[in-house]
């Protein structure tokens, strides 16, 4: 809103070296109040008054649209400058107020065509002035609606992104969550079987996690999460899909591997993650990961792979943990 308020007396200031070149300073002053109206709205949006600013910057434009065209006549095209609220409004209120507010503006705009039809220019410009006055609304015009435009769009795809990540990712760890970790893993079944290539999963999940939660708290673990999540992270490939399996279980779908190469990695993860430590606010503390790593079979569904893993991995914590076992 800040940005709006010095874009806009940017625009007067425009209008008032305009009416100074043609020969009209009182015209060139009223530009003056404009700029002082907007450096008003500036303060009140630095001061988080957005609502005082919205109004303020509203009541200028209009007012200074109704004065505009009064004064140089309905082809000065001081009008234009009234429509750029319109996507604003249709896109920040419901549908019944935005057509209030379309309608309004329709009514608004036809009784001051007639009135200032029906007067004549109370200041009229010369018809070389005119015609320049005109072209310059509508740059004005055409330049501040392809910046709102712009800024609309930035808006929408940053609202994609947030939901696409929201939809996709873990929101701790910052890993792809299980949702869509199946989605990815079901067409590298489908990839396989077109391509007979080789593919292997490997589950992991975090020792004795129930014990550090209850003895540092939640947030330790939560750091813990975190740091194992990125150790596994700086360690798989770019080909590899990573996610969070679901509480302190991970899992890692690595294409073109077999078994053998598969259990070389996960002994890799196995002691980057015993040597990390995990700083907190008292202090460090080190954990240990349990693996169960499978090849996947052509033909069979990832429930049967999945299920394997965790077989694997079960193997992994009844013969003492921080291993790494494979089915």
């Amino acid at each position: 809103m800040a940005r709006v308020a010095l874009l806009a007396a940017g625009v007067d200031c425009i209008y008032f070296l305009f009416f100074l070149v043609v020969d009209s300073p009182w015209l060139a002053w009223i530009n003056v109040l404009s700029v002082a109206m907007y450096a008003a709205a500036y303060r009140l949006a630095r001061r988080q008054k957005l609502h005082g600013c919205a109004l303020l910057i509203w009541l200028e434009a209009f007012v200074h649209a109704v004065i505009g065209t009064l004064m140089t006549g309905w082809d000065s095209g001081f009008h234009y400058l009234l429509l750029m609220f319109i996507p604003s409004v249709i896109l920040t209120n419901s549908r019944r107020q935005s057509l209030a507010f379309v309608v309004a503006l329709l009514v608004f705009l036809v009784t001051l065509d007639f009135l200032s039809r029906g007067l004549g220019p109370l200041a009229p410009l010369s018809a070389s002035a005119l015609v320049a006055l005109k072209w310059l609304n509508i740059t004005i015009f055409i330049s501040m609606f392809s910046s709102l435009s712009l800024y609309y769009r930035r808006k929408i795809f940053q609202a994609e992104r947030s939901l696409h990540a929201q939809a996709t990712q873990d929101a701790l760890t910052g890993l792809y969550n299980r949702r869509h970790f199946q989605l990815v893993a079901e067409q590298e079944l489908i990839r396989c079987q077109r391509t007979g290539s080789r593919a292997c999963l490997l589950m992991m999940d975090i020792d004795f996690f129930k014990t550090i939660n209850d003895t540092y708290g939640h947030e330790t673990g939560d750091q813990v999460l975190i740091s194992v999540a990125r150790t596994l992270k700086q360690g798989a490939r770019a080909m590899d899909t990573l996610a969070r399996w679901g509480g302190e279980e991970f899992i890692l779908l690595m294409p073109d591997v077999d078994a053998a190469e598969a259990l070389a990695v996960a002994e890799r993860f196995r002691q980057a993650v015993e040597r990390t430590p995990i700083v907190f606010s008292s202090g460090e503390i080190f954990c240990t990961l349990s693996f169960g790593v499978t090849q996947l079979e052509r033909g069979e569904p990832l429930s049967t792979a999945v299920g394997r893993a965790d077989r694997a991995l079960y193997r992994s914590k009844v013969d003492g943990k921080n291993r790494v076992s494979h089915e």
